[in-house]
Order: C-alpha cells, then sequence, then structure tokens
C-alpha cells in the first residue's frame, strides 16, 4: 500500500510557508482552502468606463486565434475593475483561459490558464484563479497533482501574485 504525501506550499507575498503534515487526505485539504478567505473589497478598483466601445488591438498571433471570441466580447459592458471585461474561454481537456480587455482603449492583455475557472468582480482588481468552490473534491480521493488556487492583482498592465495555495502529492515510490 502506497502512502500519499500531500504538501501544501503558501506563498505570500515574497514569503514561504510550507506545511507538510504526515497523511492529509482531500477532506483535510478541502477544509484548509476553504478557510483561507480574501475579500474583494480589499482591493477596490479606481477605474472608470469611459462608456465607449473601442476595437480590441489583436496584435499577437494568440490574440489573432481568438479574434471572433475578443472582438464579441469588447462589444460588452466592463465585468471587471471598473473598465475591463474578461472573456473566458474552454481550451479542451478541462483547461481554461481568458484575456482581459481595456474598454477604453481597446488593449487585450494575455490572462492565465486555469482547471477549475476563475472569480471576479467589476468593483475589484483581485481575481481568483481556480476558487474553492469550484474545485471538484471526491471521496477518499487526493486533491489532483495539477490543483492549485491563485489569488492575483490586476495593476493595469501586470499580474502581481498575491497568494498560491499548491498541493504536491507524492508517492513513496517517487522517492
Amino acid at each position: 500500500m502506497l502512502r500519499k504525501i500531500i504538501v501544501l506550499l503558501i506563498v505570500i507575498f515574497t514569503g514561504n510557508t510550507t506545511i507538510c503534515p504526515d497523511a492529509m487526505g482531500w477532506q483535510e485539504m478541502k477544509l484548509i482552502a476553504e478557510h483561507v478567505k480574501v475579500d474583494f473589497s480589499l482591493f477596490p478598483t479606481t477605474n472608470v468606463w469611459e462608456k465607449k466601445i473601442c476595437s480590441p488591438v489583436l496584435d499577437s498571433p494568440n490574440k489573432r486565434n481568438y479574434r471572433t471570441i475578443i472582438t464579441n466580447a469588447s462589444k460588452n459592458e466592463p465585468n471587471f475593475d471598473g473598465k475591463y471585461r474578461i472573456v473566458e474561454f474552454g481550451m479542451g481537456s478541462g483547461i481554461q483561459y481568458f484575456f482581459i480587455i481595456d474598454l477604453n482603449t481597446g488593449n487585450v492583455y494575455e490572462g492565465k490558464f486555469s482547471s477549475s475557472g476563475i472569480t471576479y468582480s467589476l468593483n475589484s482588481s483581485l481575481i481568483i484563479i481556480n476558487p474553492v468552490e469550484n474545485m471538484i473534491w471526491e471521496d477518499n480521493d487526493a486533491v489532483p497533482l495539477w490543483s492549485h488556487i491563485e489569488y492575483i492583482k490586476w495593476n493595469g498592465q501586470e499580474f502581481v501574485g498575491l497568494l498560491v495555495i499548491n498541493w504536491f502529492i507524492q508517492d513513496d515510490e517517487w522517492r
């Protein structure tokens, strides 16, 4: 019988904290993840939408590959950080991706991959990748190796990492 070891790595800003229990299963991991609360109101927006629609700037091959998705999304009102529109879409095999469109300028920014979607707010610059409420937790099963929850702040040009909860699952035989 293989003994599973699950390492919970929490990265807050530049500090690292590692919790390495002997035998933590999915129930314990879920309990920890559910108790990490980051409030959207801690990262309020200062951006204002000018109520105009700009054509999206498709200045890279990847953005041009998703021209229809981006163009259609840019015709809608903001749904993130005051003046931005996030457009999410599936890429197959349970993987999602998103772009951020600045509705005032038409600039399109590359997003990140997720496996359980993202959560965001019109009134906040915070994005939660793979929020715990979207995670699939299975009875008597370990948390999947690829699982992580990521809290990031959008500064208008790039993402600023705030917190990552990452699971590393190892079998004794892998060492």
